[in-house]
């Protein structure tokens, strides 16, 4: 489940509530970064998650004009649409494909943790035709440098660092596999840090809207 803010006696002439204290008070004593935590997972994260989740909305703002959700943003703006149609345009492009390859992976490394062998979760997928989430970019052919920033971040903090390991661990067996050498991209990086938190694959999607959302806004600003 996640949080939404109440009202108490569901008055919304009353007080709101952000889970069961003071949404004010919440707000004087929080930032933006720990809520959106909390908002998602009804936990207060440590400094730590703080940190990486930080920098992860970071990172994830923009990717330039030519991604697909600006590309849809800009075209919208330029056919005079308002902020919200053409935002929402944007946000209607991510998925598996674009912003929402963490969560499948992120499934990928709970099991590889509970047992299942990355020989077999590469061979599996190889098989199968499927693409590896987490691995590869059309533009970062060599090394994606958002990717690693995040992974040695985690690995300096101590968090996820597992994960992180299974990550690179599957990209070296996609390339002994396969004879080809695909990066790990933000996405991977990504899945292995909120697998450190313990966050559900369904998380890593709805990180990346809220994060997106100020990049297609500033598209929109540009074009409009």
């Amino acid at each position: 489940m996640a949080k939404t803010i109440t009202h108490q006696d569901n008055d919304e002439t009353k007080p709101a509530l952000f889970g069961d204290k003071d949404l004010l008070e919440t707000a004087k004593a929080k930032t933006f970064t720990e809520m959106i935590f909390e908002v998602l997972t009804e936990r207060e994260p440590s400094e730590k998650e703080v940190k990486l989740l930080n920098l992860i909305l970071d990172l994830s703002i923009d990717h330039g004009p030519n991604a697909p959700s600006a590309a849809a943003t800009i075209e919208s703006a330029k056919s005079g649409k308002t902020m919200g149609e053409s935002v929402g345009s944007g946000m209607a492009q991510i998925g598996d494909r674009h912003g929402g390859a963490g969560g499948p992976l992120m499934e990928i490394l709970y099991k590889a943790k509970e047992g299942k062998s990355v020989e077999e979760i590469v061979r599996e997928n190889i098989e199968a035709g499927k693409r590896i989430p987490g691995l590869g970019h059309r533009v970062y052919k060599d090394i994606d440098p958002r990717a690693q920033l995040i992974m040695n971040t985690a690995l300096e903090n101590g968090v996820g660092s597992d994960f992180v390991k299974l990550v690179n661990e599957i990209r070296d067996e996609f390339e002994k596999q396969s004879g080809k050498s695909l990066p790990v991209n933000i996405d991977g990086a990504i899945a292995a840090v909120f697998c450190g938190f313990g966050l559900k694959p369904e998380l890593g999607i709805a990180v990346f809207i809220i994060a997106r959302a100020p990049g297609l806004c500033a598209h929109f600003i540009n074009n409009s």
